[in-house]
């Protein structure tokens, strides 16, 4: 089932950018209907945005449907924060709409307060439409002008610092499995045919029933996490990651990369002691009798991670051990800040 559009677009000083990114949707998805958050203060800011969201609201009506305008302060995070909180509730939890949030024009108050209520609502996307020029404002550098103006705003004067709040629950940072589930699908282009692909890129056995039945569950929390997409297909479903997914999986696979001090101390280990310093590494990471069988077990597979075999370079890591000693460092350091 598709479901319906709602556009929720922020107005400040900008009009064409706003009706550009209106216009990118109504080709791409069934538009329902459009807001348009206006700022309803007496001043400068206030003018421009109301005389913009008046002009918006005729240009943006299609076949008598209206767009429906609020006034906010968007300098306000808690009066952003409310009304956005209440125009999502009608239309993900009541009407069962996917909305998508304009924030191209509007402060950094409004801006912290739509992303982090959108965040507590499913089907509900952020977007901005980047300028075809920037800095056209900005005098030429090397000119007297330039001076002056970058004189006064580099000066301009702040006020006390407003907190942009955060629900207590954040983002849950994968487990080892789940890093090497990200990080291979990443090295793949960032898709794959079936979790059978997957298990083959960790250098596990598809064919094995508990194995592939353990990569299924982990797939399936990396999809209810929104990490993952499951693409509708007739034998298999196809798998790739959606644009956090990815964004994430480049962040992890660039950690594992990175030379760090992991580098110098694995050189230190004898091969002797290479499973101890191991387990020592991995033990934050410990998890269910159910699923201990797997034979991702850093402390039981004494092979090369595969996945982590095709990013090595010779500037990168200095053999094995420094290739799993990162691997669980890094997987301890997310269980860390999980608690």
């Amino acid at each position: 089932m598709t479901l319906m559009v709602v556009l929720m677009c922020f107005v400040g000083y900008d009009y064409q950018r706003i009706i550009d990114g209106v216009n990118y949707w109504r080709i791409r998805e069934p538009l329902e209907a459009i807001y348009l958050f206006y700022d309803k203060k007496r001043d400068v800011y206030g003018i421009a945005s109301q005389r913009n969201a008046r002009d918006l609201e005729r240009a943006l009506t299609f076949a008598g449907s209206k767009p429906k305008r609020i006034g906010i302060n968007p300098q306000d995070y808690e009066d952003v924060f409310t009304s956005l909180y209440k125009a999502l509730k009608v239309e993900v939890i009541d009407n069962k709409r996917r909305v998508f949030i304009d924030a191209t024009s509007t402060t950094k108050e409004a801006y912290g307060a739509a992303v982090t209520v959108s965040l507590m609502f499913p089907n509900v996307s952020i977007y901005i439409v980047p300028p075809a020029e920037r800095g056209w404002y900005i005098p030429e550098p090397g000119t007297p002008e330039f001076e002056e103006w970058f004189s006064r705003v580099r000066m301009r004067k702040g006020t006390v610092p407003q907190e942009i709040y955060l629900p207590g629950n954040r983002l849950e940072h994968p487990n080892l499995d789940e890093i090497r589930i990200l990080v291979a699908l990443i090295m793949h282009g960032g898709r794959a045919e079936s979790i059978k692909s997957i298990i083959k890129w960790c250098g596990d056995d598809p064919s094995n029933p508990a194995i592939k039945n353990r990569y299924s569950r982990l797939v399936r929390k990396l999809v209810s996490r929104g990490l993952i997409f499951e693409e509708p297909s007739t034998k298999t479903k196809k798998l790739r990651l959606t644009g956090f997914g990815r964004v994430f999986a480049r962040a992890l696979k660039s950690i594992i990369q990175m030379p760090s001090k992991m580098s110098e101390e694995a050189q230190l280990i004898e091969p002797m002691k290479f499973e101890s310093s191991i387990l020592e590494y991995a033990r934050p990471i410990a998890r269910s009798g159910l699923e201990s069988t797997s034979s991702l077990e850093l402390s039981a597979s004494r092979r090369e991670l595969p996945i982590l075999t095709e990013i090595r370079s010779p500037t990168e890591f200095n053999g094995k051990i420094d290739i799993k000693v990162a691997f669980a460092r890094l997987a301890k350091e997310f269980r860390e800040l999980s608690k």
